[in-house]
C-alpha cells in the first residue's frame, strides 16, 4: 500500500521488516531491489547483494537475475563474467526472461561460458517467444548467419521484424538490410528505405 502510494521509505521498511522477521524471498528480493536502485533508500549496491543472496538461497529467480547484474557490471563488487554467467543460468532455468537472453547471449559470444551456439538457441529462443526484443534481434543474427542451425533467411526476417516493430533500432536496420538485398523477403527497395530511415529516428 506503501509502494502505490508512492511512500517509497515506509514500503522499504515493511520489505526489511517482513524480509527479517518472516524470512520472506519476495521481501527479501524487494529490499534488495530497493537498495539497487535507491528507491526510498540510499543506494546500496553492496547490501542489495546480500539481500539478494538471501532471496537466491530460497529459488527467488529475479534476485539470481540481480545477482548477474552486479557481478556483471561490477556494481559494489570486482566486475567477473564467470560468476554472472552462473548466476543468469541459474534464474533462467527457472523461466527468468531476461535471465534467459543474458544466458543466450553469453553462450552467443563466449561471455562467461564457453562459445556454444546450440545453447545461445537454447535460451535466446524461448525469451524471443516471450516478446524480448533483444533476444528476438539475436535470433535474427543466428538464422541469418546459420549459427546453430541452418541458414534460414525468412526466419530472420521474421524475428528481425519482431524486434524492430518494438522500437529495437539496430532490427529496423537490419531489416531494411534484408528487404533491400532480397534475403529472406521478396527485394523491396521502398520497404528497406522505411526501416533505414525508422532506425535513423
Amino acid at each position: 500500500m506503501a509502494a502505490d502510494k508512492n511512500d517509497f521509505a515506509a514500503a522499504f521498511k515493511c520489505f526489511v521488516s517482513d524480509a527479517k522477521k518472516n524470512n520472506n524471498p519476495k521481501s527479501q528480493f524487494l529490499t534488495g531491489f530497493f537498495l539497487y536502485y535507491g528507491t526510498g533508500v540510499k543506494k546500496n549496491y553492496e547490501y542489495a547483494l546480500q539481500w539478494f543472496e538471501l532471496a537466491a538461497e530460497q529459488g527467488n529467480a529475479d534476485a539470481m537475475f540481480y545477482i548477474g547484474e552486479i557481478y556483471k557490471n561490477g556494481k559494489g563488487v570486482m566486475k567477473d563474467i564467470n560468476k554472472a554467467a552462473k548466476w543468469y543460468l541459474k534464474a533462467a532455468e527457472l523461466d527468468h526472461t531476461e535471465a534467459q537472453f543474458n544466458i543466450g547471449f553469453c553462450y552467443k559470444n563466449g561471455k562467461g561460458v564457453p562459445k556454444n551456439d546450440i545453447e545461445a538457441l537454447r535460451w535466446l529462443e524461448p525469451a524471443a517467444e516471450k516478446g524480448n526484443m533483444k533476444a528476438q534481434y539475436n535470433m535474427g543474427i543466428m538464422c541469418a548467419g546459420g549459427r546453430g542451425m541452418p541458414r534460414d533467411d525468412e526466419a530472420a526476417v521474421n524475428w528481425y521484424k519482431k524486434a524492430a516493430m518494438q522500437g529495437y533500432t539496430i532490427a529496423m536496420y537490419n531489416l531494411g538490410f534484408m528487404y533491400q538485398s532480397g534475403r529472406g523477403v521478396k527485394r523491396d527497395y521502398k520497404e528497406a528505405v522505411k526501416w533505414f530511415k525508422k532506425s535513423g529516428e
